[in-house]
């Protein structure tokens, strides 16, 4: 390392350790710069061009003021980072101004910013963020050119931090988000009313269940904006114990992984529990504490993200971070061997995880059925992924056509050695006449639903007595043995109701077996035998076969109703049969 690059890393160091008062362990000086960081300060500088095109170009519509405060962060973290093909380049002082300004351009008299949601408290703290870092980064090297951009920059946040002591919240990591923008406004412009409105959330409580799960169980988003709002409060406000939460959900974590970094999402309350998410989102939380707590679990997952591809990376922009914070360049405790033999029940998720080597699964029973379909509730009907390699079974889902009653939910997990018990009952009543304390000549009755939830009517059903009740049991137990799996599945009740199973596979891949293709686009029948889906080396078989309906739509009364469809996404392969319905499907690798 070259004595202007020493020079730089320590007059950091320092800057922070002085801004932030930080403790003795987050002051000590950094080791040699992590190869990661390398490549970091590489990455950022291709996104330059862009940034500053993005910049100058005229503004059509709403700003997006979310990705102006990334652009800052990324100009910033080019200025300050002496590794950079721009350190103190003048050619970024006009794009910095530009985005300070535009910033400023979308604030509303009250402090506010519209992104997706309108003058939005929450949606002001996420930019507040992004705009904070790059201000405290700025303020370390100190440059006098960029003294109007900090100024403006400083208008923006304090004029937001306004917004954030009196605004309020609609979800669960909004709370914290607007605490970690008030964190970092304190630490630039100190006023006990930041501290005041923090302590204020705090006071509601921190939930964190016993598997390591925030309220909205969001591994692909939400639980990660919470954790680095924990991080950022304990840092900046001297409380080492608000990180505590944070080890355990990134504890649990770990038990999520797949072997390609990827993190299981289908129990999620939020949009993720449709998505494909990863765990480099979580990176800087993983490396900040495998340093901080000298944590060798920790500083095997950050190795795992490190040897992902940094291009396209996701969560935030990385490099400003560590410009800000010296200990993220500290080098990292020997790595231990993160678990990929076990078999592990997250009893408040209804969830188990299943890890056989490279092969992963998941079974999965903790929907949030019959409240409804809407973000904040976990509706998503998979109950059960399967995964080796390349080869991805993102999700299988059964349904049965009863009263449209929709997709199989379970009632919960039971989880008994090797085995998974999954259960739900079905039942349709039919309805008696209004009893006659309830009636009035002009049939005028009270908008209500059935029991079932399927149909709303003004009939008053509430009050009916209900009869000729239709009943529906379907039972799922799941058996693994050495990462082989068997569905068992046993749905009786009402005879000669069609069942359907669907197998959706990831794209990408070849389907092999006897198979007879659907009038539906992506979608064929397993009419005997075992089928296989085939990406490259990997495999994965499953079956027997079945094909005696072609009544392949899921989707039940909450979506049909408003003309929608619920279908996994990927190559569906179908098994179809009618109750009583007895059968063992196997799935494993080949």
């Amino acid at each position: 390392m070259n004595a202007t690059r020493r020079s730089f890393i320590g007059n950091a160091t320092a800057a922070v350790a002085a801004s932030y008062t930080v403790n003795s362990l987050e002051a000590q000086s950094v080791d040699a710069l992590p190869e990661f960081y390398l490549r970091l300060i590489k990455v950022n500088n291709q996104a330059i061009p862009s940034a500053i095109r993005e910049l100058d170009a005229p503004q059509r519509g709403r700003a997006n003021v979310r990705r102006t405060g990334t652009h800052l962060e990324t100009l910033a973290a080019a200025f300050c980072a002496s590794e950079s093909a721009y350190y103190k380049s003048d050619a970024l002082i006009s794009p910095m101004q530009k985005a300070a300004q535009a910033l400023l351009a979308a604030q509303h008299s009250d402090g506010t910013i519209d992104s997706g949601n309108l003058n939005s408290p929450p949606d002001t703290g996420f930019v507040v963020e992004t705009a904070c870092t790059a201000l405290a980064v700025l303020r370390q090297m100190d440059d006098p050119r960029t003294s109007t951009v900090r100024d403006a920059v400083g208008k923006f946040v304090t004029r937001a931090g306004e917004a954030l002591v009196t605004g309020g919240v609609h979800t669960p990591n909004h709370r914290w988000v607007i605490c970690s923008a008030l964190a970092r406004i304190h630490s630039l412009f100190p006023a006990t009313k930041y501290v005041a409105r923090i302590d204020d959330w705090l006071g509601e409580g921190i939930y964190i269940d016993a598997d390591g799960q925030f309220e909205e169980r969001s591994t692909g988003i939400y639980s990660q904006v919470t954790d680095g709002a924990f991080v950022t409060m304990a840092r900046l406000l001297h409380r080492p114990e608000l990180l505590e939460p944070v080890r355990r959900n990134l504890d649990m974590n770990v038990y999520y992984l797949h072997p390609d970094g990827e993190v299981e999402t289908v129990g999620s309350r939020r949009q993720d529990q449709l998505m494909t998410s990863s765990i480099a989102a979580y990176y800087l939380q993983y490396r900040y504490l495998a340093a901080r707590d000298n944590n060798p679990l920790y500083a095997a997952v950050a190795n795992l993200v490190e040897g992902l591809s940094v291009e396209g990376f996701p969560g935030p922009n990385l490099l400003i971070h560590f410009l800000e914070e010296p200990i993220l360049k500290r080098s990292l405790p020997a790595g231990a061997a993160l678990p990929s033999g076990y078999a592990k029940v997250f009893a408040n998720s209804g969830l188990a995880r299943i890890r056989r080597g490279p092969v992963s699964a998941t079974v999965y029973g903790g929907s949030d059925w019959p409240l409804g379909v809407e973000s904040g509730l976990a509706s998503n009907p998979t109950f059960f992924t399967f995964r080796k390699g390349k080869a991805v079974l993102q999700s299988v889902r059964m349904g049965c056509q009863f009263f449209s009653l929709g997709a199989f939910r379970s009632q919960g997990l039971k989880a008994s050695g090797n085995a998974y018990s999954l259960h739900q009952r079905l039942e349709a009543p039919y309805y008696q006449p209004l009893p006659k304390a309830y009636r009035n000549r002009q049939g005028d009755y009270p908008l209500t639903p059935v029991k079932d939830q399927r149909f709303w009517s003004k009939l008053n059903f509430p009050h009916r007595q209900m009869s000729n009740v239709q009943t529906l049991d379907q039972g799922i137990t799941i058996r693994e043995n050495r990462g082989v799996f068997e569905l068992h599945f046993d749905i009786a009740g009402h005879e000669g109701v069609p069942v359907t199973i669907e197998f959706a596979f990831r794209p990408g891949g070849e389907l092999q077996g006897s198979l007879q293709e659907s009038a539906r686009e992506r979608a064929f029948l397993l009419k005997d035998g075992v089928g296989r889906y085939r990406v490259g080396d990997d495999a994965i078989e499953f079956g027997p076969g079945q094909a005696d309906h072609e009544f392949l739509n899921l989707s039940g009364h909450s979506y049909m109703a408003h003309g929608a469809s619920l279908r996994a996404a990927g190559t569906c392969v179908y098994i179809t049969g009618f109750t009583p319905f007895q059968r063992v499907i196997t799935v494993r690798t080949v």
